[in-house]
């Protein structure tokens, strides 16, 4: 397939490691989409179950082609390795544990059409479980200010989606994003620096130069269960994460006094959620957070009171504050 020839076309890739008991409900949800312009490029990742032999049953499917690594490389490499396999106009990252409404890639590509300054649409997801209950959705849990400007389709110019980025992860699952295969070229691909916040990292560097449109209908299915990437990454390193990428957005983005001043004591108000959790991790990680803080971005231990008083509130008169969206990416 030539680039022009690519014009139209989304590039699904799907990283397969480990999840042979979902990747029928994924193979079937994107074979099943309404519409049909698509590649789907499966790379298995040297999966230890019976993936591969699922797999094998789609192969000769239209549009599908696998890829077995003989390697593991890790869900990072092994996306980008996509991206880079298929010349589709916009791209999907298709998580294999999840699935999706038959309408999704429909609806996503006509926010694109709609809005050629976007480099990504993206859709309110539902959470499930294993076996495909919904457990809730993830508009819900989102702070007000974007839910009120989200009740319905939006285009979100890049400065506005940014500041919803530092608030949470707004995009929690990148099963419900395509992204227009342009922004690869132009910010890079997804960061090996991360782990746990990779997606998240690549939202701000596409939102920094692209609007973000939205699409207010649930229709991605993002799938809750104890084998997830966060769920498998320790507390250190999720943590560390957090401040590295958030206090980097508070020093580059064009933001007032007053705005660095919240988004700081959110991040220490994220810090002491982990200070006072139940387990005694995070009072044993204190010598190791505060020092990546003093070196990440000293200013934000004076804020540090601040955050720990409000999670300390929020513990005592049970006034949530909606951030559970910052806690789950895949």
């Amino acid at each position: 397939m030539t680039q022009e020839s690519g014009v139209g076309v989304v590039s699904v890739v799907v990283a397969s490691y480990n999840h042979a008991g979902f990747l029928p409900r994924r193979m079937d949800s994107l074979l099943g989409q309404t519409y049909p312009n698509t590649e789907i490029l499966v790379i298995d990742d040297c999966s230890p179950d019976n993936s591969v032999d699922v797999l094998r049953s789609y192969e000769g499917r239209p549009g599908v082609r696998l890829l077995v690594r003989d390697k593991n490389g890790g869900w990072v490499a092994v996306s980008n390795q996509g991206v880079e396999l298929t010349t589709g106009e916009f791209v999907l990252f298709a998580n294999c544990d999840d699935d999706c409404d038959a309408r999704m890639i429909e609806r996503l590509v006509d926010a694109m059409r709609q809005h050629p300054s976007a480099g990504i649409a993206f859709c309110r997801s539902l959470m499930v479980d294993e076996d495909g209950a919904v457990l809730g959705d993830d508009f819900s849990i989102r702070e007000d200010a974007f839910r009120a400007r989200c009740s319905g389709d939006v285009l979100l110019p890049g400065s506005e989606a940014s500041r919803f980025l530092m608030h949470s992860c707004v995009i929690p699952n990148l099963s419900a994003a395509l992204i227009r295969r342009d922004c690869f070229d132009t910010v890079g691909y997804l960061s090996s620096e991360y782990k746990v916040c990779c997606d998240w990292d690549l939202f701000f560097r596409i939102a920094a130069r692209y609007d973000v449109a939205y699409v207010a209908e649930p229709l991605n299915y993002f799938r809750q269960h104890r084998s997830t990437i966060r769920s498998v990454t320790k507390d250190r390193v999720v943590f560390e994460e957090y401040f590295r990428l958030l206090l980097g957005q508070v020093r580059t983005l064009e933001l007032t006094s007053f705005e660095r001043m919240r988004y700081r004591t959110h991040v220490m108000y994220l810090w002491a959620v982990h200070v006072l959790s139940p387990s005694a991790n995070g009072v044993s990680n204190i010598p190791y957070h505060l020092k990546r803080i003093i070196q990440l971005d000293p200013p934000a231990l004076v804020f540090a009171i601040p955050g720990g008083v409000l999670r300390l509130a929020e513990l005592m008169f049970k006034a949530p504050r909606k951030l559970i969206g910052l806690l789950g990416t895949r």
